[in-house]
């Protein structure tokens, strides 16, 4: 292994390796994550705890969001519409029947 010559895209891979192997010391067992390199070769696998998933799925999706807002020519075709008062009760309306079908109810 002393022999190998680490390519840039392994040495990436290996960061985002070690940056997942530190989200936390959670022994509980999730999900694994492993990391293939782009000639196939395993660069590397981490077992990730619920918490550890969850942390970083809210940090690339925070990352993601940050990046489509800094992105240029995302503008909505049209603006969002105004709501009126007779709106917000069509909205809340709403919300409730699916609040009533989430919980197993009728709409």
């Amino acid at each position: 292994m002393a022999d190998r010559q680490f390519s840039d895209d392994d040495l990436r891979l290996y960061e985002l390796l070690q940056q997942f192997l530190c989200l936390s010391d959670d022994t509980e067992h999730a999900g694994t994550l492993i990391l293939v390199g782009p000639n196939g070769s395993i660069v590397g696998d981490v077992k990730l705890s619920a918490l550890d998933i969850e942390t970083a799925t809210d940090a690339l999706l925070g990352a993601n969001i940050r990046r489509a807002d800094a992105a240029e020519g995302l503008v909505p075709a049209e603006p969002l519409p105004e709501l009126d008062s007779d709106d917000a009760g069509q909205v809340d309306a709403m919300v409730t029947a699916l609040e009533n079908i989430a919980n197993g109810g009728q709409a």
